[in-house]
């Protein structure tokens, strides 16, 4: 991870240092390197959430210690996530379009302006791009449903938040001659009721990636601080 991390830390450093050396980049700065500084569980009261300059995001990745990856910067309509846990995750309205440092990264997704979560209410029911992924293919095919399936409640810094429930069923073309498992899953997505925003995610990127199971801290503590 060190040498991933340098990268991306520098890269982040870099963007900071063209718009300036006021507090307010300092601050971002400065919460950017805690994010990053550690691969330990890394548990944040709301408190020190809302005075972040960056965005948070809580992710757990597979079998890996729940992370925390601040917002590096925002690129044609895409938020920049960088992390310690050897990970940076490109978002297009909260799915992955595109990573660095995974073992076989997504290179690349088409046909974004159909992203389904970019008006998720009322939702569009369907949605094909052809996605590049590092040593298993380039325009491979992808399909996908997704419906409105239930409202809930979700939980973080101990309070509730009603939420939709959308399901998005993933349908994956075969890559190799030889039989493959494992080509449908479904991913989940928890949109507040009360703004719209996307407030937590479960979702896999291919067949053989460990799914990532992300909460969006940030967003979760401003709501819930407009509600004072």
């Amino acid at each position: 991870m060190n040498k991933f991390f340098s990268t991306v830390f520098t890269v982040a450093l870099f963007c900071l240092t063209l718009v300036g050396c006021s507090s307010t980049n300092k601050a971002y700065y400065d919460t950017i390197k805690l994010a990053l500084a550690s691969e330990k569980p890394l548990s944040l009261p709301i408190e020190k959430v809302l005075a972040s300059r960056a965005d948070l995001l809580k992710v757990r990745h597979g079998e890996r210690n729940t992370a925390v990856m601040a917002l590096a910067y925002i690129e044609n309509g895409q938020n920049k996530w960088v992390s310690a846990d050897s990970a940076q995750l490109h978002m297009h309205n909260g799915v992955i379009v595109r990573t660095h440092g995974l073992n076989q990264d997504m290179l690349y997704t088409s046909n974004l302006d159909k992203n389904p979560l970019s008006d998720p209410l009322p939702l569009s029911f369907d949605w094909t791009r052809e996605v590049d992924i590092k040593g298993m293919g380039y325009g491979l095919t992808v399909t996908s449903q997704w419906k409105a399936v239930a409202e809930e409640e979700l939980t973080e810094f101990s309070a509730s938040f009603p939420v939709q429930r959308i399901e998005e069923t993933v349908s994956f073309p075969k890559t190799t001659p030889y039989i493959e498992t494992g080509l449908t899953w479904t991913n989940t997505y928890w949109v507040s009721q009360e703004n719209g925003e996307l407030l937590k995610a479960s979702v896999k990127i291919s067949p053989q990636s460990d799914r990532f199971e992300m909460t969006y801290l940030s967003r979760a503590a401003r709501l819930l601080n407009e509600r004072k």
